[in-house]
């Protein structure tokens, strides 16, 4: 305690700190730290949490990529003539006869010679000949 000068001839006053006072500020200052580290603490492993989840979905990604380049590759082997070839027959598929297959060109004069002639020849240029089905 600090004594409180006064006039003179009297005794001097002890001026009174409130111990309450010290301790309740302490108190506080530690509470604050405490719960500071506690946010710390806990944005850290928010953090982390997050890590990991960026990581999971980064292999998803190339898992989801490398199931789309075998499945490219899986659609360009069913479209190769081959592979279209092999399944005709299994669809009841077949070559086209002379006459039923017409050619579109960027000519019209010479669409219409081609129309021309189908139409004396009496066949229909866009439609199949009637005939015996394989």
């Amino acid at each position: 305690m600090r004594a409180e000068r006064t006039n003179p001839g009297q005794a001097p006053k002890p001026i009174a700190t409130p111990l309450r006072s010290r301790w309740g500020a302490a108190l506080i200052s530690a509470v604050a730290v405490t719960a500071s580290l506690i946010f710390v603490a806990w944005a850290k492993m928010e953090t982390v949490q997050i890590t990991y989840e960026i990581d999971d979905l980064i292999d998803t990604e190339q898992e989801l990529a490398e199931e789309q380049r075998r499945l490219r590759s899986q659609l360009a082997e069913l479209r190769s003539p081959q592979a279209l070839h092999q399944l005709a027959p299994e669809l009841g598929l077949a070559a086209p006869e002379p006459g039923h297959v017409v050619v579109v060109t960027g000519d019209p004069e010479g669409l219409a010679a081609v129309l021309d002639d189908s139409a004396e020849a009496d066949v229909d240029p866009i439609a199949p000949e009637e005939g015996p089905t394989p």
